[in-house]
């Protein structure tokens, strides 16, 4: 099939948003006579994949779909909230032919550890949605919009595109992969069309509220000290530029790490243009970046193998904490540096 066309968003000048049709190379094969398709997840599911491939399954399923959901890693038990999680399966292998495959916010297909692949070879189209502007295009059909804040937005105009009504699950499934894909709606990138979505998926039945402390007021007790103990190793650089936190494995539960965003608290210090996160998960270091403009952290990540937006990406690097750790931070310092002199010829 043919690659997608980039859907863009802009507003006139009455401030009212003006969105491009979903292009029509995506809806055709969800179109057709129903069969059988696959939501499938990349390693480590978040809110932002889990609460698009849950809202589009349960849409393709009312269509008459027989939709299995599922990836390489179980969903997050601080994601037990999502309606219809229980249906997302971890995946050993892939079961089976299917006609359709959709990928949600995944930019590197190697994330699905080898799934995509079983599954291309099924001969099913693979429809590929996602903002991330370094998105590999790996599949059929390729619908990639860096202009829109969150992938969860363009899964909203998917449903709408294809005439399905809005349920109350699929409405608290795209406002939280829209919450957590903006950052809470604090990210640079937040447009007056991610509000107008947001809006839209209130009035179809998501609680914002409900949302919220879901993701941020179910704290255990015991997870204030382990946020004490993960704190007081952050560092930061002589210049106050670049702040990081090193986690070798055992320091605190995972499921801490993976309720936690905390590659934000060093990020929050008013000085730090770049904030990393470095955490040991067997023989390879997991690598949270986050930035604030002045240094694109895709990039960086890209040198190690990874990828994400301009102010927020990630990698996964095989090697010891400390190793990596100081490999990351050169090329941090390198891309820092390389900005300021920029800055200072302009």
């Amino acid at each position: 099939m043919p690659l997608a066309s980039r859907n863009s968003s802009s507003s006139s000048t009455t401030g009212s948003p003006v969105t491009a049709p979903v292009p029509s190379a995506v809806l055709i094969p969800l179109s057709k006579p129903a069969g059988r398709a696959l939501m499938l997840g990349h390693i480590h599911p978040d809110a932002d994949v889990l609460g698009t491939l849950l809202a589009l399954g349960e849409a393709l399923a009312a269509r008459g779909w027989s939709v299995v959901e599922g990836g390489p890693h179980p969903a997050p038990a601080l994601l037990s909230f999502l309606p219809g999680v229980e249906r997302y399966r971890t995946l050993a292998s892939v079961e089976g032919a299917f006609d359709v495959v959709v990928l949600t916010d995944c930019p590197n297909p190697a994330r699905t550890e080898g799934l995509l692949e079983q599954a291309r070879a099924t001969g099913a189209t693979i429809l590929n949605i996602d903002h991330h502007h370094d998105n590999r295009r790996y599949g059929g059909v390729n619908w990639i919009d860096p202009g829109a804040a969150a992938t969860g937005e363009m899964v909203y105009r998917l449903l709408t595109a294809l005439g399905v009504p809005v349920t109350p699950a699929m409405a608290t499934n795209l406002f939280t992969a829209i919450h957590t894909d903006t950052g809470s709606f604090r990210y640079s990138n937040v447009t007056d069309e991610t509000f107008r979505i947001a809006g839209a998926l209130v009035v179809a039945g998501a609680d914002p509220a409900f949302v919220s402390s879901a993701l941020y007021e179910r704290r255990q007790a015991e997870s204030l000290r382990w946020l004490g103990e993960s704190l007081r190793r952050i560092e930061v650089s002589s210049d106050g530029k670049l702040a990081w936190l090193s986690l070798a494995h055992g320091i605190v539960p995972e499921s801490f790490i993976e309720a936690e965003e905390l590659v934000n608290y060093p990020r929050s210090i008013g000085s730090v243009r770049v904030a990393c996160f470095l955490r040991q998960l067997g023989e390879h270091v997991k690598v949270s970046l986050r930035g604030k403009g002045d240094v694109d952290v895709s990039r960086v990540a890209a040198r190690f193998g990874g990828g994400g937006h301009p102010n927020a990406a990630g990698c996964t690097i095989p090697g010891a904490l400390e190793a990596v750790t100081r490999d990351v931070l050169a090329a941090v310092r390198l891309a820092l540096d390389t900005a300021g002199d920029s800055g200072r010829a302009a």
